[in-house]
C-alpha cells in the first residue's frame, strides 16, 4: 500500500475517510447568506465518489448577524434572519464502471428584511427568494484515473419582494411582488482525474444555466405576468491530493455567473425604466482546506473560504453586505460503515453602502455569521 491514503473506493478505510472528509467540507465552503451571489450549498457532487451504495443526509442553521444605520442616522436592525438548509443523497454502482446518484437539495437562496419600527428609510423593505433542485446523475470510469460524469437537474424556485421606506418614494414605496414556483430542467457535465497511489483527485463540473418563465403577481400591476429569470450558470474545480501519510490537502475554485441572474416585474421595469430588482456581481469562491488523521475512526480537518468584495457601490438594499472570509473546523468520524461529520463556520462579512440611487441610504459595516452543521452517511 501507499505511504499516502487512498481516496474513496479503493478498499481502505482511511481511503474512504479522508477522501469523504476533503469533498464534504468543499460543499460547505459557502455554507453563508452572502456568499457568491445567492449560493447556499456550491453544489457537491461528493456522493457520487462514494464506494458501494450510500445514502446521506447533511443539514446546517446559520446566524447571521449583519446590521447597520440608514442615512438618517436610524439603525437599521438586523436585517438578515436565521436559516437552516438540508439535502439527501442517494448513490449505488450499477456495474464496475459505471455508477449514479440522485441528490437533492436546496441550491441558491436569499432572505433580507428591514426592520418596519427601526429604519424610516428602508423599514419594511424584505425580499425571500429560494430554490429546491432534483440532481440525477451518472459515472463512467474509462480506467482508474480518468472518468466522466454528466446529468440532468430539475430546479424548482419561488420568492416574493417588498419595497418600503422612504427610500422608495411615492412610486414604489409600498410595491409588492410575488414569484410564483417554476420547476425547469438543466444539466451538468465533467470530467474527473484520479491518481490513487497518493489520493490525488481533479473533479471539473460545469452546471448549465436554467431558464425560468415565472408567474408574477405585482400589486401594481392588474392580473397577472410572466418574468424571464436565469438561474446562473456556475463551474467548480475540486482538487485534493495527499501530502502525508496522514495528511490530505484540498481545495476549490467556484465560479458563478450571477451577473445573468435578473428580475423585471411589469410593473417594476415600467416605473423604473427597465431596472432590475437584483445587482448581483460575477462571483469566484476559492476554498483551501486541510484535513488529518487523528486515529483510525477520527479525523479533523480545517478550511478557509474567500468571496471578493464588489468593485461597484453603492450596492442595492437587498445586498446588505459584500465580501467574505471563512473559517471552518469539523470532525469526521467513520466506522467503515456510519460517517458522522459535525462541523462549526464562523464567516466574516465585508460591509457595503446600499441605496435605491446614487446617494448612500445606508451604511453596513463589517457584519459575521455562524454557521452549524452536520453531515450523516451509511454505506450498505
Amino acid at each position: 500500500m501507499s505511504q499516502y491514503w487512498l481516496y474513496p473506493g479503493l478498499p481502505s478505510p482511511a481511503a474512504q475517510f479522508l477522501g469523504r472528509c476533503a469533498f464534504v467540507l468543499l460543499a460547505w465552503g459557502s455554507t453563508c447568506a452572502a456568499a457568491g451571489g445567492l449560493d447556499r450549498t456550491a453544489q457537491s457532487l461528493s456522493p457520487l465518489f462514494e464506494k458501494g451504495r450510500y445514502v446521506g443526509v447533511d443539514g446546517y442553521y446559520s446566524r447571521p448577524s449583519v446590521q447597520g444605520r440608514d442615512a438618517m442616522g436610524f439603525s437599521t436592525g438586523d436585517v438578515a434572519p436565521s436559516y437552516g438548509q438540508w439535502g439527501l443523497s442517494y448513490k449505488q454502482d450499477l456495474s464496475p464502471q459505471l455508477s449514479m446518484a440522485l441528490m437533492l437539495t436546496r441550491p441558491f437562496g436569499l432572505h433580507i428584511r428591514y426592520d418596519r419600527s427601526a429604519s424610516p428609510l428602508l423599514g419594511g423593505t424584505e425580499v425571500k427568494l429560494s430554490t429546491r433542485e432534483l440532481q440525477g446523475v451518472l459515472r463512467y470510469k474509462f480506467n482508474a484515473q480518468w472518468g466522466v460524469h454528466g446529468g440532468l437537474r430539475l430546479q424548482q424556485s419561488h420568492g416574493s419582494v417588498t419595497l418600503q421606506g422612504m427610500a422608495y418614494g411615492a412610486a414604489l414605496g409600498g410595491y409588492h411582488v410575488k414569484f410564483a414556483r417554476s420547476t425547469e430542467p438543466g444539466y451538468l457535465l465533467g470530467i474527473s482525474y484520479e491518481q490513487p497511489d497518493i489520493a490525488l483527485r481533479v473533479v471539473a463540473t460545469y452546471y448549465s444555466a436554467i431558464r425560468h418563465r415565472v408567474q408574477t403577481t405585482e400589486n401594481l400591476w392588474p392580473g397577472s405576468t410572466q418574468t424571464a429569470s436565469t438561474s446562473p450558470q456556475t463551474f467548480n474545480l475540486d482538487v485534493q491530493t495527499g501530502i502525508t501519510a496522514s495528511a490530505l490537502l484540498f481545495g476549490q475554485i467556484r465560479w458563478g455567473n450571477w451577473e445573468a441572474f435578473e428580475l423585471r416585474p411589469q410593473a417594476f421595469a415600467t416605473i423604473t425604466r427597465g431596472k432590475s430588482l437584483t445587482d448581483l456581481d460575477n462571483a469566484i469562491t476559492y476554498t483551501l482546506g486541510l484535513a488529518q488523521k487523528f486515529s483510525p475512526q477520527w479525523t479533523g480537518f480545517v478550511a478557509l473560504a474567500h468571496d471578493k468584495k464588489s468593485p461597484s457601490m453603492p450596492l442595492s438594499p437587498l445586498r446588505p453586505s459584500s465580501g467574505r472570509q471563512g473559517y471552518t473546523l469539523g470532525l469526521v468520524y467513520d466506522n467503515e460503515v456510519v460517517k458522522i461529520s459535525p462541523w462549526v463556520s464562523y464567516q466574516r462579512l465585508g460591509g457595503a453602502e446600499v441605496s435605491t440611487t446614487q446617494t448612500p441610504m445606508a451604511r453596513f459595516g463589517k457584519s459575521s455569521a455562524t454557521v452549524f452543521g452536520i453531515q450523516m452517511g451509511y454505506h450498505f
